[in-house]
């Protein structure tokens, strides 16, 4: 519990959260301007064995936690995010700075850096994006519904969640079927 106070005062400082312009609820917004590898913000919450089918963040095959409001609640899909993932020691997400995000900017990464699949009942399984970047899918994908040549850029990139980089192609298909 300490732990977690002190990555939502760590967030606060960081972040601030109102509703955003792009029509899906709240979101995160930079309180100051960050540099390319800056941590934006951390992630943390209770861990649970299975996705939910809204508001969960994938941290292995088969465990995601539970964000709170200063841990992640808010973090927002874009196809040309700002942030990327990055996991800590003790499992849980850092969101890093991909390029630079001024005082104001909405805080964004895209799903597929954390998420393996999407469950039937899942929100993005169903909802379009509104991203509005020129890189737009117009849906949001999860990990396993990418390229297989962008899978692989993911992989060589690092930016994504360690449990991504540990399997291959072929593991990956075997547990989409949990």
């Amino acid at each position: 519990m300490e732990n977690e106070k002190k990555i939502e005062l760590f967030n606060q400082k960081n972040v601030t959260s109102r509703r955003s312009e792009k029509g899906y609820g709240f979101s995160y917004f930079a309180k100051k301007d960050f540099k390319p590898g800056d941590v934006v913000m951390m992630g943390i919450g209770k861990t649970i064995d299975h996705q939910t089918y809204h508001i969960s963040v994938q941290i292995d095959v088969k465990k995601h936690y539970i964000p709170k409001k200063w841990t992640g609640k808010y973090w927002n899909h874009s196809c040309d995010p700002n942030t990327y993932v990055k996991t800590r020691s003790d499992g849980f997400p850092n969101l890093i700075a991909n390029k630079k995000i001024n005082k104001g900017d909405e805080i964004t990464y895209s799903y597929w850096m954390s998420e393996l699949f999407w469950i039937k009942q899942a929100d993005e399984s169903h909802v379009k994006c509104r991203c509005g970047s020129k890189k737009c899918k117009h849906k949001i994908l999860s990990f396993s519904q990418l390229s297989e040549i962008d899978k692989k850029n993911v992989r060589n990139s690092h930016k994504c969640s360690r449990y991504l980089l540990k399997r291959g192609v072929d593991n990956l298909t075997r547990h989409l079927k949990i």
